[in-house]
């Protein structure tokens, strides 16, 4: 799937709707687009968290080549992720925009459908059919993909306020 996106979305829009976000001057930010394919990673592939989002980045290959990044470069922090979608996109419906376009675009190229198949893939001898399938409609917007990370980001700073220095657990 992360192979069809690449060849038919062109990210590229992205750069003109986000540049009045972003300052010309003082420490680059991280890129625009590369943020948006890795929270697209996470809707697309159920992960629950940006936490969880960056360890599968470190260690998937595909995810990695998708976002453009080598073994050697390293995948922005969880908080960075986090801190963009709270503080440059908060008083603003451009980051949903942006999200909602890229989905509705995969959607009208044919590369999701909002289903997922299940295929029995056990490498252990089993009774069932290869040909055997089990569609599961997926109704999760992208919306509530990002209240989802929302109240997880909250929950994991309650828990630092609460013992910032882990010592209790």
């Amino acid at each position: 799937m992360l192979r069809e996106i690449k060849n038919k979305i062109d990210f590229s829009f992205i750069y003109k709707k986000v540049q009045h976000l972003y300052s010309p001057i003082g420490r680059k930010s991280i890129d625009p687009v590369l943020l948006m394919k890795m929270l697209l990673i996470g809707y697309l592939f159920g992960i629950p968290s940006e936490r969880k989002l960056e360890q599968d980045i470190v260690v998937n290959l595909a995810y990695r080549w998708f976002l453009g990044l080598d073994l050697t470069e390293a995948v922005p922090e969880h908080s960075t992720l986090s801190q963009n979608r709270r503080r440059r996109f908060r008083d603003s419906q451009i980051f949903q925009e942006i999200f909602d376009h890229i989905v509705s675009e995969c959607i009208t190229k044919g590369i999701v459908t909002g289903e997922i198949v299940v295929v029995d893939s056990t490498h252990l001898k089993a009774n069932a059919s290869n040909s055997k399938t089990e569609k599961v409609v997926v109704e999760r917007k992208p919306s509530e993909y990002f209240k989802e990370l929302e109240q997880e980001a909250r929950r994991i700073e309650n828990e630092l306020d609460d013992d910032p220095w882990g010592i209790t657990k």
